[in-house]
């Protein structure tokens, strides 16, 4: 397997792998978005229009340093895993497998509330930490509960998703006739006591609708960092530092929500502008090779996020699929940093990136 993805030389390599070896239902819920998919398109699209200025004669060192600190943690790339589900639908070992390739790669994993493996069981495959990603179900009792998980097994940080309260109208997954496989199952939601029957065929069950009022008590029911995903209005950003969040992630849910919302890259400038240093600005959405990473980081974000892309070497060849999409990105990066003449990720600024 080692030799078959070193073939694989770009991160549209990995899809089109990723696609000949999924069933088409798995496939379409893994690739799909909203309605007509404008949004999935328009995130890509969008760092086609981000032109990267580089510098000349510049002493550059042959490697680069692409290392970031994030909340205190040194990554070795400004890459982080965000939190998809359920990653069983493309390996068996599905959360801790990523888990174990963000520790191997010097990255770091968001775990999903809707992961299939229980987050203490994930948290307890590495040495490292992982941040957890909180969705809202029931009742605010039950959401103390997925807290306390989240705290008790060592996560780092609570990534709290705003933009996804309410089903979206999928659909190509639902063209597809996609329905949960009998082999996935959702373990944090298993332990909490909110699932207790048969498995959703969506992969989905209701949420709770979150408020300013909720993230305001979620921010003062836990001692971790706080970091809210889904963030497009530079309001937004500043709402959420004020109520004490420590940064927020700039997203559109890789366009499975809202068909038509704005891409991340758009929004992104907004965001770190009016952020202004306050908190962490991270960043999701279309992110297909190194290039696009330093564009992000051009423009405002401190370190990026990748949903579909590791979740393509997941499924190709497991824990050593996504410590492969990692390495390819760490690669591209430095070669990126290279020809702009720069000697560190930590170097590049606005003066970097124009629009055509």
């Amino acid at each position: 397997m080692t030799r078959e993805l070193s073939a694989l030389l770009t991160l549209p390599d990995f899809e089109r792998a990723a696609d000949s070896v999924l069933d088409a239902a798995s496939w379409a819920y893994v690739a799909g978005g909203a309605d007509t998919q404008l949004t999935v398109r328009a995130n890509t699209e969008a760092f086609d229009q981000v032109w990267l200025r580089p510098k000349a004669l510049g002493s550059v060192s042959d490697k680069p340093d692409t290392s970031v600190t994030v909340f205190g943690q040194r990554l070795d790339l400004p890459v982080l895993l965000a939190p998809t589900s359920p990653q069983r639908l493309l390996h068996d070992d599905a959360e801790i497998a990523t888990a174990r390739a963000a520790e191997a790669s010097g990255s770091l994993s968001i775990v999903s509330t809707d992961s299939h493996h229980a987050f203490p069981e994930v948290a307890g495959s590495i040495e490292g930490g992982s941040w957890f990603q909180l969705y809202a179900y029931r009742s605010r009792e039950d959401v103390a509960a997925t807290i306390d998980l989240a705290e008790d097994s060592g996560a780092t940080a609570l990534v709290v998703t705003v933009d996804a309260s309410h089903a979206a109208r999928r659909i190509t997954t639902r063209r597809a006739g996609f329905r949960t496989p009998a082999h996935v199952d959702f373990g944090n939601l298993r332990s909490l006591g909110i699932l207790t029957g048969a498995i959703p065929d969506g992969a989905r069950i209701d949420r709770l609708p979150l408020t300013w009022d909720d993230l305001e008590w979620i921010r003062s029911r836990t001692e971790m960092r706080v970091v809210v995903k889904g963030i497009l209005r530079a309001e937004d950003a500043q709402r959420c530092l004020d109520l004490g969040a420590d940064g927020v992630i700039v997203s559109n849910h890789g366009g499975r929500q809202l068909d038509g919302a704005v891409p991340s890259l758009v929004a992104l400038e907004h965001v770190a502008e009016a952020v202004d240093g306050r908190g962490l600005v991270l960043m999701d959405g279309g992110i297909r090779s190194g290039i696009h990473v330093v564009k992000a980081l051009a423009l405002g974000a401190d370190a990026v996020c990748i949903g579909r892309p590791y979740l393509w070497g997941l499924g190709l060849a497991g824990q050593e699929g996504v410590e492969r999409v990692l390495d390819l990105l760490k690669e591209e990066i430095e070669d990126t940093l290279r020809q702009l003449g720069v000697d560190s990720v930590a170097d590049i600024g606005p003066d970097f990136a124009t629009r055509g």
